[in-house]
């Protein structure tokens, strides 16, 4: 079935320390999954995974509204020019890529290019997450990036062990990473470790710039516990022993507005108006909008 339970983790939030339930991994299937070659620019339209009939669109890989890249050679905005190892020596331990016969990066002749190209949207009328850019990440560098839903837009895992809320693809298949909500307050998630041995191919293989040959996509469906609530994004991480994840997409499930919660002072206010409101009622109201003030008044 291709489904692997992840050990419990720990969630940090605001000081807090909770143990939470495994999260389920499903690994991707190619029978299912289709994508739209735009010229060199491929475009995906629907992933499956093993052992769930819960699926993926390419509208789910578009929810990214800002981010950042940290490296060996420092942190990078969601539009801030990153250096990239183009056809030369691996500098950096983490760095946009590309397919050999995809469209040029904006910056391409000063081989650079940004969070925004990777995991934003590209092409039109119709736009789309571009699977033929990449982060492609050193066999023994350590980096990771983060990647931020539209303000005000919060994901919460639901109870459902075959929902997949968060897939992530991965070009080889040989390299391992951690992932990490990111809570409404900024705080982090504990690390949820992703074995390189729980994905299934995507169906599709790429070559890039920076490598000599073609690598198979592989795609991880996570399916979050009911502990994940209030995300408002997800951290992505290869550590030192990771064989560097050559990270080609993330994506989740639908997002929702955070919600509003009054502050005290609000709720104190309201609680005065309403007073002043049986004050005057009492003055030509019915009896029983009388009754009620005074019981509250008791309270």
């Amino acid at each position: 079935m291709n489904r692997f339970a992840i050990a419990g983790f720990l969630t940090i939030s605001a000081g807090a320390l909770t143990a939470s339930a495994a999260p389920t991994i499903y690994a991707a299937k190619s029978a299912g999954t289709t994508t739209v070659l735009h010229g060199g620019d491929r475009e995906l339209t629907s992933l499956a995974f093993s052992g769930t009939s819960s699926t993926m669109t390419g509208a789910d890989f578009l929810r990214w509204n800002s981010g950042s890249l940290t490296n060996n050679a420092g942190t990078f905005g969601w539009t801030d020019l990153v250096p990239r190892d183009v056809n030369s020596a691996n500098v950096y331990t983490g760095n946009p890529d590309r397919t050999d016969a995809s469209t040029p990066m904006p910056a391409e002749a000063s081989k650079k290019g940004t969070m925004r190209d990777v995991f934003g949207s590209f092409g039109g009328p119709t736009p789309y997450k571009n699977m033929s850019y990449i982060i492609d990440g050193e066999d023994s560098g350590a980096y990771h990036f983060d990647l931020l839903f539209a303000a005000g837009q919060r994901l919460s895992a639901d109870n459902d062990g075959s929902t997949v809320e968060l897939s992530i693809l991965e070009r080889g298949g040989n390299s391992d990473f951690n992932v990490y909500g990111i809570n409404a307050d900024g705080s982090l998630t504990g690390p949820m470790f992703v074995n390189r041995s729980t994905g299934g191919s995507a169906g599709w293989s790429i070559d890039t710039l920076e490598i000599g040959g073609t690598q198979a996509v592989v795609g991880f469906g996570i399916s979050l516990d009911a502990a994940w609530q209030n995300l408002k994004g997800f951290r992505i991480e290869a550590k030192n022993g990771f064989n560097g994840p050559d990270i080609v997409a993330v994506g989740t499930s639908q997002t929702s507005p955070s919600p509003i919660v009054p502050a005290p002072a609000s709720i104190g206010l309201l609680g005065a108006l309403s007073v002043l409101g049986c004050g005057r009622r009492r003055r030509g109201e019915k009896p029983s909008s009388d009754r009620a003030c005074a019981a509250s008044e008791k309270e």
